[in-house]
C-alpha cells in the first residue's frame, strides 16, 4: 500500500480520494485493520496496520476538508 495526499494505492487499485464514496473498517488485530474502500466501481478490501489506516484517515479527511 503506498499513500498519497490525495489519493491510496493498494495492493489492488489506485484510488484518487474524490473516487471514493466513503470506507468501513474492521479492527481485526490489536494493530490490525480491514478497510473496505468503496467507489462506483463497487469495494476492495485493504489490510492495514494501525499506523497506515491513521495515515489514510488522517490524509482522506484532510482532502474532504472534514474537521472537528
Amino acid at each position: 500500500m503506498k499513500l498519497y495526499n490525495n489519493a491510496i494505492q493498494t495492493d489492488r487499485a489506485f484510488i484518487h480520494f474524490d473516487k471514493i464514496q466513503h470506507y468501513s473498517w474492521a479492527k481485526v488485530l490489536d494493530d490490525d485493520y480491514d478497510v473496505k474502500i468503496y467507489s462506483n466501481a463497487g469495494y476492495i478490501i485493504q489490510n492495514m496496520t494501525e499506523e497506515e489506516y491513521q495515515g489514510f484517515m488522517n490524509n482522506y479527511t484532510q482532502f474532504k476538508g472534514v474537521s472537528s
